[in-house]
């Protein structure tokens, strides 16, 4: 992960448990250490708020998002609890810290002039990086990390479109569909490991489900509405296989970089 950038460059977003990441860490009055603290345990000053995100996003990782505390954290780190509010004033601040840390992991590629192959690449790298927090879909669309990795970020994807004569609203629209895409494909993707999961867990072999799918495609017949969905069921053709997201994820992403080249031909 990338250095920490500055506090300033936070935008001034307030409010009701939201400390204002411009001021820095919220320094408490008091000794750091609280009842939760041990002897031996690190104190404030020796951590870094890196550590403390850093340990956040791997607890999240391997144990979801709701797992993550401030007394949880404190057990990875060997810290006093209290000792975590020298750098983070609440979970609420935190996870604002987690989610523009991760989105620096998105590796936007420098502009090679071809910006249709950028953004397939941007894509790809936003993609990636979700599947790899899974936890973050929870959070993506009701609070959008507004950190400095998530501007800079934003600045070099807009970098891609820079030569091609657009303005700077039709420029924010293109990214936003193209972000928005990877984004539905995970949130779909999700899903689909959910409902194999649940699959796995329920023991049914695939010789105790095949009577079961065949009375259940007979029945669809019968009714004589779904010709349209039995034609794929006798071809056997699983919508949510795993060994074909990429092959949809890719098919989508032309249909949308395609899509965005006609409109844009069009407009001019």
């Amino acid at each position: 992960m990338p250095g920490q950038l500055p506090d300033d460059l936070w935008p001034p977003l307030t409010g009701p448990g939201r400390h204002d990441a411009r001021q820095g860490p919220r320094r408490r009055p008091g000794p750091p250490d609280g009842p939760h603290s041990r002897p031996g345990n690190r104190r404030g000053p020796s951590l870094s708020r890196a550590e403390i995100v850093d340990a956040a996003i791997a607890i999240a990782d391997s144990e979801g998002a709701e797992a993550v505390s401030m007394r949880r954290i404190a057990q990875v780190l060997r810290s006093g609890t209290m000792s975590l509010y020298w750098h983070v004033d609440s979970k609420e601040q935190l996870l604002d810290l987690m989610l523009d840390t991760l989105t620096a992991e998105a590796d936007i590629p420098e502009p090679t002039g071809d910006w249709q192959a950028d953004l397939r690449a941007l894509a790809r790298a936003h993609r990636a990086m979700l599947r790899r927090h899974l936890w973050m879909m929870d959070f993506m669309g009701g609070r959008p990390p507004l950190g400095p990795n998530t501007l800079l970020n934003l600045e070099h994807a807009l970098a891609v479109l820079d030569g091609i004569g657009l303005d700077v609203a039709t420029s924010l629209r293109v990214m936003e569909t193209v972000l928005t895409y990877s984004l539905g494909t995970v949130l779909r993707e999700r899903q689909e490991m959910r409902t194999q999961r649940d699959v796995d867990q329920a023991g049914i072999s695939m010789q105790e489900w095949e009577p079961l799918r065949q009375a259940w495609r007979d029945r669809l017949a019968a009714d004589g509405r779904f010709g349209h969905v039995v034609r794929f069921l006798d071809q056997r053709i699983d919508p949510d296989a795993e060994g074909t997201r990429d092959e949809r994820f890719e098919f989508g992403l032309d249909c949308v970089i395609e899509g965005i080249s006609s409109a844009l031909s069009a407009g001019k």
